[in-house]
């Protein structure tokens, strides 16, 4: 299977994991070549707050691919040197979410956005839940709904299971994405927090998203059974939105 090919489990394509280095237009262009409608992107600027004229080069680039812009990662620090998130030590600037809100108003199709809480320790800190809280309450007036989810790959990331991501979402309003990579990775029981949704201990989260694990690659080049998860899933449900974020 390609990595960039679309699945039948997929209708979404996160453009910056599908096609790493590439320009956010370029990556719009592959998406539509790959036969999405719909797509994604980490935060596509180089800064928090991008100019007026890179806002919208990235909205014409949707534009002239006939794309729906879904979901946006918010800004995460520095991400190559391993960042996911400043909320542990700063607010997100105004400007940042002035920039999004912007976007959500162009596209008029931007539903959640990926919020990053940062590495502050294994704990939850009372500035990181005023801040989500805060967050929600400004991108809600666009109809955009921050996100949470639980995220592998450093212990000092605070919420490492989809039961302390919905624990969060009761406290600040905040949705929960499942992302099944983050849930293998982090050793996540899939099948007591599926049979939790299913029973309705737990709601259903707002949006999905999907690479095999181990090696984060297309769905067959790991070991998780991810169609079966996600049939799972819709079986107790779910309707809405399957991206693909593997690494292609």
């Amino acid at each position: 299977m390609e990595n960039s090919q679309r699945t039948l489990m997929t209708d979404v394509a996160n453009c910056s994991t599908l096609y790493p280095g590439t320009a956010p237009f370029e990556a719009a262009r592959a998406a539509r070549d790959a036969g999405y409608r719909n797509v994604e992107y980490w935060w596509p600027f180089r800064t928090p707050v991008p100019t007026r004229a890179e806002v919208d080069a990235f909205l014409q680039a949707l534009d002239d691919a006939s794309l729906s812009l879904i979901a946006l990662n918010l800004w995460g620090g520095d991400m190559a040197a391993g960042e996911r998130g400043v909320l542990h030590r700063e607010e997100l600037q105004a400007g940042h979410l002035d920039t999004v809100a912007r976007i959500a108003e162009a596209t008029g199709t931007l539903r959640f956005c990926n919020t990053l809480p940062g590495a502050g320790g294994p704990e939850l800190l009372p500035q990181q839940v005023d801040r989500l809280g805060a967050i929600v309450t400004r991108l809600g007036q666009n109809g955009v709904l921050p996100l949470i989810e639980p995220l592998s790959g450093n212990p000092d990331l605070p919420v490492r299971d989809p039961w302390t991501a919905v624990e969060l979402s009761d406290a600040t309003g905040v949705g929960v994405l499942a992302d099944f990579f983050h849930f293998a990775a982090l050793e996540v029981d899939v099948e007591k927090w599926l049979g939790d949704v299913e029973k309705r201990i737990v709601p259903l989260p707002d949006h999905v998203q999907i690479a095999d694990f181990p090696g984060r690659g297309a769905p067959g080049t790991g070991d998780a059974p991810l169609e079966k998860w996600i049939h799972s899933l819709f079986a107790s449900g779910y309707n809405a939105h399957v991206s693909a974020e593997w690494m292609g």
